[in-house]
């Protein structure tokens, strides 16, 4: 059962429009993002996802979405975000699947994520709330193994970047002249990289843009003092050396990381 005092209106109020969309009786509902992965609070929204054999034709689906929105914005008023419907097909999603299993999947970018789509984490986390005919559940099922494919897929991809940044000149180039937009950027991109291995190799679902460091916390395999390292990365302390400091300090966890393999 969902923690909020809302959710059963809100089913109540959203479930009926939702049920237009699919063409057939074959559908599945399920809750992403925060509820889905167990980490809601006081600022979560509804973040609900249907998949269907087929939808209904572009005319009435468009007249669908459009009821959906009113809904949204009258509970928007009752300040409560519902982030409306993500609808996809089942064919959508296993070839989806199957591309990240065999090691070959990619982010998908999106506007409202900043790394990019990752279904792994979306279909594995989601909460199911009708799956009539265990479409979802099967899902999850065949990601309740973390695939080794995978595993040597996004190791690969992001030592890359690690090995390729650590002795770039035109990187170090950048902290002596102290171009903040370009350190800004690496940096973050430096940390995804470095997370995104950790993940990996503790065989677990990289959940996204959100509560990175929540996990890792109970990770075995990590570089020491890892969250408050890269906190101190990320925020570092204003001062004339800042970017000399900031540098060294993610160099360090990059030898730190690779060592891991």
């Amino acid at each position: 059962m969902i923690a909020n005092k809302h959710y059963e209106e809100i089913c109540c109020d959203f479930f009926p429009i939702f049920k237009k969309i699919p063409a057939t009786d074959v559908f599945s509902i399920t809750l992403g993002g925060s509820y889905g992965k167990g980490l809601m609070d006081i600022n979560s929204d509804f973040d609900f996802r249907i998949y269907y054999e087929k939808s209904v034709e572009k005319k009435e689906m468009v007249i669908i979405l459009d009821e959906i929105k009113q809904l949204v914005d009258k509970w928007k008023v009752r300040n409560v975000e519902v982030d409306g419907i993500y609808p996809r097909t089942y064919t959508e999603v296993d070839e989806q699947l199957e591309l990240w299993l065999s090691g070959k999947g990619k982010l998908v970018p999106q506007i409202w994520t900043i790394w990019g789509y990752n279904i792994l984490t979306d279909i594995y986390n989601q909460f199911i709330i009708e799956d009539p005919y265990c479409k979802a559940m099967q899902w999850k099922k065949k990601l309740s193994v973390y695939p080794e494919a995978l595993k040597t897929s996004i190791i690969s991809l992001h030592a890359r970047s690690l090995r390729y940044w650590r002795n770039d000149y035109h990187y170090r180039n950048k902290v002596t002249r102290g171009d903040t937009v370009f350190l800004a950027y690496i940096t973050a991109r430096l940390i995804q990289d470095i997370i995104q291995i950790i993940y990996a190799i503790n065989e677990f679902y990289y959940p996204g843009d959100g509560m990175n460091l929540l996990y890792t916390r109970n990770f075995c395999k990590k570089p020491i003092d890892f969250e408050e390292r890269v906190t101190s990365i990320l925020y570092q302390e204003n001062s004339d050396e800042k970017y000399f400091l900031q540098y060294k300090r993610i160099i360090a966890l990059i030898d730190d990381t690779l060592k891991l393999l």
